[in-house]
């Protein structure tokens, strides 16, 4: 393999990982509650990508960004009736 193949295959799995994170944590919490805590998952995601920052500074960026913006559309997706309802 390239080392441009092998690049690729660390971002796709940076974003893939970040992408199974969020959505097992938020499934997790929508079938651990009655009311979904959104609150958890974006202090889970947020608090998550600040510790990969500090640890790793700018290395995984894929993976931070991936985290966040998976986290504010999960979050979305399971308050979908309660913010638009």
């Amino acid at each position: 393999m390239s080392q441009y193949n092998l690049e690729e295959l660390k971002m796709l799995n940076q974003v893939f990982f970040a992408l199974f994170i969020v959505a097992d944590f938020a499934l997790f919490l929508f079938f651990q509650n009655n009311t979904f805590p959104w609150f958890a998952l974006l202090g889970a995601g947020i608090g998550l990508a600040i510790i990969v920052l500090c640890w790793t500074e700018k290395k995984y960026t894929y993976f931070i960004s991936t985290l966040l913006v998976c986290t504010a559309v999960f979050s979305v997706i399971y308050n979908w009736q309660t913010l638009f309802h």
